[in-house]
């Protein structure tokens, strides 16, 4: 009897979606390697070059930004890497102790460590979104979430050295930590997630939000006040160390053409992407990123909006759709299929979707999502650009 309850029980069973996701990305993994050739074989390449061609299997999950993380948390900050926020690579640092150790050795065990705190934050994240979920909605609503969200095509970056699945989770508990009166530990979550990301930020207004509708007395709202200091703090860093406060920031417009100083309207950004579907080539490499970008620019605009008709708490929907509004003012929805991972309200108004979609066309949506899945993570891990 006992064992039946606990192999029943929803831990248990989210144990086993995400031990199944991360089993076809391994697979997934062992495929790119041996039969997708290198995007680039001098750059993007987690661990460097040699390494990689040494271990793709290991570092591979740190291409791209991953470079950056590993390289903060073992020889701190240098040019341009001030656009990563810290608690992630601080963590990596903290248990790795790369100082200790030759470098090839500190370069092993920060990629291993960096793995493992993506993972096993994300499963936590996954455990505490069920239940944050399940209690405004029925259970099968927020096992769909989950599913949804790991079949993304751009889930892997949670199993990735990328900050993501951190973020997810500290956001996740401060909602959570919110919901059940814990305002205390609502702040700090939040604190800790403005340090982690920028995005950390919008807890602040979403968690007044939340106050407002429980109608919470006036010193437990003194706590949500927290929620800047993490950023605050990383701000006072950056202004002592390189004279910008706000070179997290600055810095995307030197690291990326498609940024741009100023603030441009999402109306502009969408004539931007329409113009670059009908001038580009089927055969250019970019194309599906831009379609992929399109979408993704599309879709978590419309979710939030959707929620809001099917009754989803009105500080979750704010915290997503800030989420998506702020990286498009610098003119692009370049990284936004990574960026909008960790919105965690979207992918709940779209469960709320679809399932009330005839089962056809609910397989069909699952399997073309997992299909595009394969795709993406297969050439994120041979260091082709996705997001």
């Amino acid at each position: 009897m006992n064992n039946r309850i606990r192999f029943n029980s929803p831990i248990f069973k989210i144990l086993v979606i995400f031990l199944t996701w991360r089993f076809f990305l391994l697979l997934i993994s062992l495929f790119a390697i041996h039969f997708i050739p290198l995007g680039y074989k001098d750059r993007f390449l987690g661990g460097g070059p040699i390494n990689y061609g040494i271990s793709p299997q290991l570092f591979a999950w740190a291409n791209f930004d991953g470079e950056h993380y590993l390289s903060i948390s073992i020889f701190g900050y240098k040019s341009l890497e001030q656009a990563f926020f810290p608690v992630y690579p601080l963590l990596i640092s903290f248990f790795s102790k790369p100082g200790s150790m030759d470098l090839i050795t500190s370069l092993v065990n920060s990629t291993v460590v960096g793995f493992l705190i993506s993972n096993i934050s994300f499963v936590i994240a996954l455990i505490y979104l069920w239940e944050l979920i399940k209690e405004d909605f029925p259970q099968k609503i927020a096992y769909l979430t989950i599913v949804l969200i790991l079949i993304f095509p751009t889930s892997f970056y949670f199993g990735a050295v990328y900050n993501e699945s951190l973020f997810l989770l500290l956001s996740v508990l401060s909602f959570y930590s919110a919901r059940k009166g814990h305002w205390p530990l609502a702040g700090v979550f939040g604190m800790v997630a403005s340090a982690t990301r920028v995005f950390g930020i919008f807890l602040l207004p979403a968690l007044l939000i939340e106050a407002w509708s429980q109608r919470i007395s006036f010193p437990k709202i003194l706590w949500i006040l927290l929620i800047p200091l993490g950023l605050g703090a990383y701000m006072l860093y950056l202004n002592f160390t390189v004279g910008d406060p706000v070179a997290f920031y600055s810095f995307q417009t030197l690291v990326g053409e498609q940024h741009q100083r100023g603030i441009v309207t999402l109306p502009q950004v969408y004539f931007r992407y329409i113009k670059m579907l009908a001038t580009t080539s089927l055969d250019n490499p970019i194309f599906q990123v831009v379609v992929l970008e399109f979408f993704v620019g599309l879709t978590f605009f419309i979710l939030p909006i959707y929620g809001y008709f099917k009754k989803i708490r009105l500080s979750y929907l704010v915290f997503a759709m800030l989420g998506f509004l702020i990286p498009t003012i610098q003119g692009s929805f370049s990284s936004l299929p990574r960026y909008v991972i960790v919105f965690f309200p979207s992918f709940l108004a779209a469960s709320l979707w679809v399932n009330g979609l005839p089962k056809l066309f609910k397989a069909m949506i699952l399997i073309l999502s997992f299909l595009i899945l394969i795709v993406e993570t297969s050439l994120f891990l041979r260091g082709y650009w996705v997001a």
